[in-house]
């Protein structure tokens, strides 16, 4: 029972014990700052008692204090006269009781079943309970008489708690958490984690209740291999909700990666967090350097059938170019993510061996090539045939290597950079060779972005790829301040804003007609709406991501689209990947989404 809670149930208590004192033959004696009818009430600190307070209540004295009770318990009052034990009086008052709560499964849904009587007033309350800091309040309500309160079951989390209480002044709250052990509770509550990258070496892990987790660094080699944990060297780190970490990195790379594991060793979360803003995995070899006593040292090679020592005799590709990797360790061409007393990790580029071995492939298909020749010479009656068989698989071949696609954006902030990079790693997943401006900061600073542009824009057209203009407020504000005074003002933004440099050679493409089929527009929802592009640039398609993935993609793969099925596909592919991106750039971690809630008339509760 609350302090000060049920002025009726004083009365109460105050009739039956005087009462039962009367009915033992004892009458009571007041004094005169005694009220005629009852003994004084003084309040006290949200408490009450009743007192005679002169000597002439000869009979002893009765106090009322406050005490806590919990609603619906019995509560039992026993007095005695003096000497001790004469004579007894018990009483049994019963409080108020709880709103009766259950919580039962229907298939996807969970109900909250309170059964109450009609003319009951109580206050029902979600919540986030946290170990560190308040609770997050979810859905809050007043409500009249017995409720069935339905909760989809992908809103259950271990910490979600119901808070249950009278409408009555100074009521005792009932808290309970029916969920912590509902494995479909822990399953949200790892889809929901999310990884978020706050410097190029820290980062946080959002979820709405504490998870206990580590997390290590793993290299994931492009091809679709498992991420190879880089413990040892490295260690695991304890994570906490909401607190920065940081891992002990010189340079970052794009194949660097988060792994989080829970306490049974069971691989939950993995994230590639530079890959957005560095670009898609590189084909690097990473190197592990270990060092032991008196200077000795030993290099291995991390492959997925496990770290190969160089040099080495074994038939793996890391084997057969070690010479080369070391040559290009000593030579400074990798570039060191990592050092420490006992060891170093070394990313090292594989690009030119590759090309390389292509260079080879191709002079061995020249060489056949010219031994067909010879061959057709003999034949002439079959020489058209083989040529024409020869100009398709030419065709196939340039189809194979995808469309060209340049992406020109204008730089308004950084989280809008980060969304840019999302949806250019999303396109790279396709038969799309991208370019970025931000994949290419160090040729741009040493090109100058006019030339970077006129460069990338004349490569793009003459194989025939697709100029994707991505519009933003910043990028229509520009747009329209060059349709006005036919220049931009100088210093308006960054020194690497390929957008802003890229007008003068766009903007004549739109005014002579030569835009459509070579450019493609493009916004994101809730962020810009296509009527507000100017309407010189709405002479092309212009798309809203993600809603119009589907003909976004088919206007970028043309002319070789595929079937719409297929298509339907890769939009759903693209979309996932960019959705952690759209989520983290309009719904800030910690900020509820809009229209999202728990219960009945989510979103306006008190």
């Amino acid at each position: 029972m609350g302090t000060g809670k049920n002025l009726k149930m004083r009365k109460s208590l105050e009739e039956q014990l005087t009462q039962g004192w009367r009915s033992l033959g004892m009458p009571l004696s007041r004094p005169k700052s005694c009220s005629p009818s009852r003994p004084t009430l003084l309040p006290a600190a949200s408490c009450w008692r009743c007192k005679c307070l002169l000597p002439l209540c000869s009979l002893g004295s009765v106090v009322y204090d406050c005490f806590e009770a919990a609603l619906g318990s019995e509560v039992r009052i026993w007095s005695y006269t003096q000497p001790r034990y004469e004579k007894e009086l018990n009483l049994t008052q019963q409080l108020p009781a709880l709103p009766w709560l259950n919580v039962s499964a229907d298939g996807d849904n969970v109900h909250l079943v309170l059964n109450v009587s009609e003319e009951q007033h109580f206050g029902l309350s979600l919540y986030w309970n946290q170990v560190q800091g308040p609770p997050k309040p979810r859905w809050h309500k007043n409500l009249t008489g017995p409720q069935i309160i339905t909760l989809n079951h992908t809103d259950l989390v271990p910490c979600l708690c119901i808070q249950v209480w009278p409408l009555e002044p100074d009521s005792v709250r009932t808290n309970i958490c029916p969920f912590r052990e509902d494995p479909r509770a822990h399953q949200n509550l790892w889809r929901a984690a999310r990884l978020r990258l706050l410097t190029l070496q820290s980062w946080l892990l959002d979820a709405p209740c504490s998870l206990p987790a580590e997390a290590a660094l793993c290299w994931q080699a492009p091809g679709g291999d498992p991420c190879q944990p880089l413990v040892p060297p490295l260690s695991w780190e304890n994570v906490t909700v909401d607190k920065v970490l940081e891992f002990p990195l010189l340079k970052v790379h794009p194949n660097l990666c988060v792994q989080q594991v829970n306490s049974w060793e069971k691989l939950q979360l993995q994230e590639c967090l530079w890959a957005d803003s560095l670009g898609p995995l590189k084909d690097d070899v990473l190197l592990l350097e270990t060092r032991g006593p008196q200077d000795n040292r030993s290099l291995c090679a991390l492959e997925p059938s496990g770290c190969t020592s160089l040099p080495s005799k074994a038939s793996t590709r890391a084997a057969r170019l070690g010479e080369y990797l070391l040559q290009d360790l000593q030579s400074g061409q990798c570039l060191q993510l990592w050092d420490d007393d006992l060891g170093a990790l070394w990313a090292c580029p594989m690009d030119k061996y590759i090309h390389k071995r292509w260079a080879l492939l191709w002079l061995a298909c020249l060489l056949f090539a010219a031994a067909l020749s010879l061959i057709l010479l003999l034949k002439k009656d079959h020489a058209k045939g083989w040529l024409r068989l020869l100009k398709q698989d030419v065709r196939s071949g340039a189809a194979a290597r995808g469309r060209a696609a340049l992406l020109l954006y204008s730089a308004d902030d950084s989280g809008f950079e980060r969304l840019v990079g999302a949806l250019a790693s999303a396109l790279c997943q396709l038969p799309l060779r991208v370019a970025v401006d931000l994949w290419s900061r160090r040729e741009m600073s040493a090109q100058g972005p006019v030339a970077w542009f006129h460069a990338q824009r004349r490569q793009n057209l003459q194989e025939g790829g697709v100029v994707v203009l991505l519009f933003s407020p910043g990028a229509v504000a520009l747009c329209s301040e060059w349709l006005q005074e036919g220049v931009s003002a100088p210093g308006a933004h960054g020194p690497h804003d390929a957008f802003r440099a890229s007008l003068s050679c766009v903007l004549p493409d739109f005014l002579q007609g030569r835009a459509p089929g070579r450019y493609v527009g493009a916004c994101f929802d809730r962020l810009l709406h296509p009527d507000s592009v100017p309407a010189l640039f709405r002479t092309v398609p212009v798309f809203s991501l993600p809603s119009q993935l589907p003909d976004f993609l088919g206007a970028l793969l043309q002319p070789r689209a595929p079937r719409p099925g297929r298509l339907q596909e890769r939009a759903e592919q693209v979309s996932r990947a960019l959705q952690p991106a759209l989520d983290s750039y309009f719904h800030p971690p910690g900020t509820p989404a809009p229209g999202r809630g728990l219960g009945p008339g989510a979103g306006d509760g008190t």
